[in-house]
């Protein structure tokens, strides 16, 4: 049986924003605070990690771990070792060409990872991503901010 692969989103699924009401993009806040606070902007003062799901992630010993995001976020200082610890590979959508929103987008990554998309677990919480992924032949778990009920999905889809 080929090694299990787990592809996941960043923004809304690893990185929450600070701000519980805010409901726009985490990449178009972040450039925002850039520009406004310049040298003051401490980005984990505005953002914070799925610890839980991190955790998770971290503990995977025989599933390779990759991470699908957007734009740039997650190329931040005091981002980007956090994300190096947990996972094997950081594929953007902007870096790469695609979009999320097209299964063309995740026959690449699967290509990238050397394995079949049947073998990838991808998870993200927005459903036009999910419906390309699953398009590609990947299996995929809707993230809907209940990160155990998420875990458990995932590992029953690993398990397979």
């Amino acid at each position: 049986m080929e090694k299990k692969s787990i592809l996941s989103d960043f923004s809304r699924t690893v990185l929450h924003p600070q701000d519980k009401g805010y409901t726009g993009g985490l990449n178009v806040l972040h450039k925002k605070f850039i520009e406004e606070l310049g040298e003051k902007y401490h980005v984990l003062d505005h953002f914070a990690f799925n610890t839980e799901l991190l955790d998770f992630y971290r503990s995977l010993t025989d599933v390779s771990v990759s991470l699908f995001t957007t734009d740039i976020i997650q190329n931040h200082p005091h981002i980007r070792p956090k994300l190096e610890a947990v996972f094997e590979n950081i594929f953007a959508a902007n870096d790469l060409r695609v979009s999320k929103k097209d299964p063309a987008a995740y026959v690449l990554i699967s290509k990238k990872l050397n394995t079949n998309p049947s073998n990838i677990v991808y998870i993200d919480d927005q459903h036009a991503n999910n419906e390309a992924a699953r398009t590609a032949g990947m299996n995929i778990v809707h993230f809907n901010n209940d990160t155990s009920a998420v875990i458990e999905k995932i590992k029953h889809l690993l398990s397979k």
